[in-house]
């Protein structure tokens, strides 16, 4: 058996396809758009198949003969139900590359379900959340009793169509924090702060990453803020988002937009992946009062996960799959993120 990989025509799932040709695995590539998918399989000699998730018959019986999946179609908010559904129905492992909160939420309500189907589901297998996640965990098994976790991130390299379309579908939402164990809302951009990514210090603005759900699975760090490092009108434009919640809400605007996205945008360059690189850095504090902090670089974002997705469809196929919710370093290790080309960790 091998493993699908949904979506695969879109920006990131062709790089996903291409890394995993590059290592040698032979992933079935599908999805809705027969034309894209002949395409692309003819280019890359793989096996494709023509399905769609409202077509959940002839879902569960392509994923019949797959192993696992790794789901790359958003905004995931919509994609996910189907596709989970489908994997629980047919036994089929299920990894993601969400960022996106919710999704995080409901695959974790499905979680005792999937242990009673010996099915894993594996969402954020990507730059959201592999090294955010690694980082916390290896901090939080230093000590024990750690009590605040933040975390933040800086990249540079670009944004593709499919991310922008995403915090397009959230941008009414707002901030969320992670505060005694309960999600807790917050104006967008609520927090800024300083942060040493190791090559330079930059100021960093609050936002609502996967790790407000992912890192608390992992860890049990009650307390949690995820940050990302942007340019003065980058946090601006965070700030007046914060007043903009009900008209970004609207459905007929979000459509709009994204219409917008796809006519005008352009998606990151292969020389913008090429000269991009990400830094993470991560801090817990004990109850002690102690603090403990670790940083790591790595890829540009979408090749980081391009390769974070192909290793953990390989170590699955492998037989690697932890039954049930789980997180990047509940199902292979704090270290995953260390043995990922091009990371280097402090």
């Amino acid at each position: 058996m091998s493993y699908l990989i949904y979506g695969a025509y879109g920006y990131t799932g062709q790089l996903i396809a291409q890394r995993a040709v590059e290592e040698g695995h032979e992933p079935v590539l599908a999805g809705r758009d027969e034309e894209a998918l002949e395409t692309m399989a003819s280019s890359l000699g793989l096996p494709f198949e023509v399905v769609s998730l409202k077509a959940p018959g002839r879902l569960q019986a392509v994923l019949n003969d797959a192993e696992a999946v790794v789901h790359c179609a958003g905004p995931f908010v919509r994609t996910t139900g189907p596709m989970a559904a489908a994997c629980l129905e047919t036994g089929t492992h299920y990894l993601d590359i969400t960022g996106e909160i919710p999704v995080f939420e409901a695959l974790a309500d499905r979680g005792a379900a999937a242990e009673r189907r010996d099915v894993m589901l594996l969402p954020g297998i990507g730059f959201d959340v592999v090294p955010t996640d690694c980082l916390a965990r290896s901090l939080a098994e230093e000590g024990g009793s750690a009590t605040t976790l933040e975390l933040a991130v800086y990249g540079s390299g670009g944004i593709s169509k499919g991310t922008l379309k995403s915090v397009i579908e959230h941008a009414d939402v707002g901030g969320r924090v992670r505060r005694q164990g309960a999600l807790v809302e917050v104006p967008l951009g609520w927090s800024t702060r300083t942060v040493d990514f190791g090559d330079r210090t930059r100021t960093v603005v609050s936002i609502p990453w996967g790790d407000l759900v992912t890192a608390h699975h992992s860890t049990g760090i009650p307390n949690i803020t995820v940050y990302v490092a942007l340019p003065p009108i980058g946090r601006l434009a965070f700030r007046m988002g914060e007043y903009l919640k009900g008209l970004l809400g609207w459905p007929p605007l979000k459509t709009l937009l994204q219409r917008g996205v796809d006519r005008w945008m352009d998606n990151p360059s292969s020389e913008a992946r090429r000269n991009g690189r990400t830094r993470v850095w991560a801090s817990v504090r004990e109850d002690t009062g102690e603090r403990r902090t670790a940083r790591l670089t790595g890829p540009e974002a979408y090749t980081f996960t391009a390769r974070t997705a192909v290793e953990a469809a390989g170590r699955v196929m492998e037989g690697t799959a932890p039954p049930g919710f789980q997180t990047p370093s509940t199902a292979f290790g704090a270290s995953f993120v260390a043995d990922i080309e091009g990371v280097e960790w402090e």
